[in-house]
């Protein structure tokens, strides 16, 4: 593929509440980091990869799978309420200031993603060149049990109520929802838009349509179980 240079960033902090120290945790035999990893060396269309990290122990592992990790994260952009994006754009602005490094494109997955595949990272990445856009996502269907025309909310009262009971009455089955897409794996964005806007989803976006397997963000113990399993059944590649 003729096209611009890139850059792969990966955040991957060393505190985490509901999964103690999930970033480098085994999955499969393997620290859940590297999966991300591979599947970025093996899309054959980053020209480096780097880990934003505040912990020098997954600064180790990441090292050892290949990536860079040219420096430690502030601890004020490690904490449960930092903003994602204000993760990249410190690990954006400081390879510029500190090694001059100025990539065209920025790509971005979370370990938490285990499941992403490199078809997927190159498949979206051709989306955006082509369709001249300023930053791409995959995204997955929303279920039936997820979909807004069927979720609930709980009034003042106490009363279980649908939060837009027109809609889910007009839509008695699921073949007659209008999908919904939510977020599945990973970001694509142009470097100046993303310095610009100072947001991830900048500009003109394009969607990748991917599997829900794919799509696994593992956050709790219930999600690790869930990986595990599909590992374990040989339901991933």
């Amino acid at each position: 593929m003729d096209r611009p240079s890139t850059l792969a960033l990966v955040p991957a902090r060393g505190g985490s509440k509901s999964i103690p120290r999930k970033n480098i945790r085994p999955l499969g035999g393997r620290p859940l980091i590297e999966y991300v990893l591979r599947a970025i060396a093996e899309s054959g269309v980053v020209d480096r990869c780097c880990v934003t990290t505040d912990d020098a122990e997954i600064a180790a592992v990441a090292r050892n799978a290949g990536a860079d990790v040219p420096f430690l994260r502030p601890q004020h952009l490690a904490t449960d309420t930092t903003p994602g994006t204000d993760v990249i754009l410190h690990a954006v602005e400081w390879l510029e200031e500190q090694e001059g490094e100025t990539p065209e494109l920025v790509l971005v997955i979370q370990p938490t993603e285990p499941f992403v595949r490199p078809e997927q990272i190159r498949e979206a990445l051709a989306l955006l060149l082509e369709r001249g856009a300023d930053s791409a996502i995959t995204v997955t269907e929303v279920p039936r049990n997820h979909h807004p025309y069927h979720v609930r909310v709980i009034d003042p009262d106490g009363r279980l109520e649908f939060a837009d009971p027109e809609a889910h009455y007009a839509h008695p089955t699921r073949q007659a929802d209008p999908p919904r897409l939510a977020f599945a794996n990973l970001y694509w964005v142009r470097r100046d838009v993303l310095l610009r806007t100072r947001t991830l989803e900048a500009g003109h976006r394009v969607g990748l349509v991917v599997d829900e397997t794919s799509a696994l963000d593992l956050n709790t113990p219930f999600d690790w179980v869930v990986a595990e399993a599909l590992l374990e059944g040989g339901l991933v590649p």
